[in-house]
């Protein structure tokens, strides 16, 4: 459904967490802003902003359509984590609302900072989002047997123990995990396991797996 509002829905990358991460040009736009929408995490950073804040909730299609009709009259500024085109809520945005009513300004994913945290390039990696997917492992598992690089992001159930137990038992031997935590906090932590030793690793929330052949 297309639909024509005075102001552009602006949807923003916090990028992995740190405030230090975000974009000049979306810091801009959120300075700016007359509502700010995003999770209390992505609120939180900006509790000085003069902006009426509002929660986004899990009803996410009832919210579309709050934004859409704050945005006549007001400019509403969405906040994403990470990049909004890469596995976000800004895809609904935009299917719903229509490409000319929105504006993108990217930020940087976990992913990247994954990458970049373990020295390899992206350029050759293929990427599953198991965040609140639990049907995606035989996707993940055909990926695998594909590609020689994998980029995963998890969430409390999927995480690299999990992971790793599933891709034991389909017969998965020969890739190096690496374990990227709370990536860009001051608790970031970097670790690196072959599958086996992975099956019983405990770990925080916020977590990027990546799997590298060997």
């Amino acid at each position: 459904m297309v639909r024509s509002n005075k102001n552009k829905v602006i949807i923003v990358g916090c990028g992995p967490g740190l405030k230090a991460y975000i974009p000049p040009k979306a810091l801009y736009y959120i300075k700016k802003a007359d509502i700010l929408v995003g999770s209390r995490r992505l609120l939180q950073l900006f509790q000085d902003n003069n902006a009426h804040k509002i929660v986004l909730e899990k009803d996410y299609r009832s919210m579309i359509d709050r934004i859409a009709n704050w945005s006549a009259t007001k400019q509403v500024v969405v906040l994403v984590s990470g990049d909004p085109c890469f596995f976000s809520y800004a895809k609904m945005i935009v299917k719903t609302l229509g490409r000319e009513s929105c504006k993108i300004i990217p930020g940087i994913s976990s992913i990247q900072l994954a990458f970049a945290a373990i020295g390899e390039s992206w350029d050759d990696a293929c990427f599953v989002s198991l965040h609140g997917r639990d049907n995606e492992y035989e996707r993940l598992v055909e990926e695998l047997r594909q590609h020689k690089k994998v980029g995963i992001l998890t969430d409390q159930r999927n995480t690299p123990c999990v992971i790793a137990r599933q891709l034991v038992k389909c017969g998965l031997r020969g890739w190096k995990m690496y374990v990227c935590e709370n990536l860009s906090m001051p608790s970031e932590r970097i670790s690196e396991f072959e599958l086996t030793r992975a099956m019983n690793i405990k770990t925080q929330k916020a977590v990027v797996v990546i799997l590298i052949k060997t």
